[in-house]
């Protein structure tokens, strides 16, 4: 199975047998034309190619930042309420309570303001 990563997106070019695999999970779509599979990248579809074949060394990577990424949010969702301090100065003068400040710190994690290396937790 051939891989290729561009843009947050894989190609990949499968034979039949492993098209009709990848067909089932209902994450990519086939480009006729050019005989190859695309789906945008998230894990489960990285998970199932891995487990189908593996993984091209950069999508591995791009697997193991993803489940960094998911293992902060987690960990901040998981964070009880005395512990939770937002991660930069709300931009509102208002005191946020402490599920919005959870919800804040989340959002800054997955869009990637405040990197997973600088969260502890």
């Amino acid at each position: 199975m051939q891989q290729k990563i561009e843009d947050g997106v894989i190609f990949v070019k499968a034979s039949k047998e492993e098209g009709a695999k990848i067909k089932s999970w209902r994450m990519m779509k086939y480009e006729k034309e050019k005989g190859y599979w695309y789906g945008s990248i998230s894990i489960p579809l990285l998970q199932n190619l891995k487990d189908n074949g593996g993984l091209i060394p950069k999508a591995s990577e791009a697997l193991k930042q993803l489940m960094q990424v998911q293992a902060a949010i987690d960990a901040e969702r998981v964070k009880p309420d005395e512990e939770v301090k937002c991660l930069i100065k709300p931009p509102v003068k208002a005191d946020l309570f402490k599920h919005q400040a959870r919800a804040m710190n989340m959002a800054l994690i997955n869009f990637g303001i405040v990197p997973v290396s600088e969260v502890s937790g």
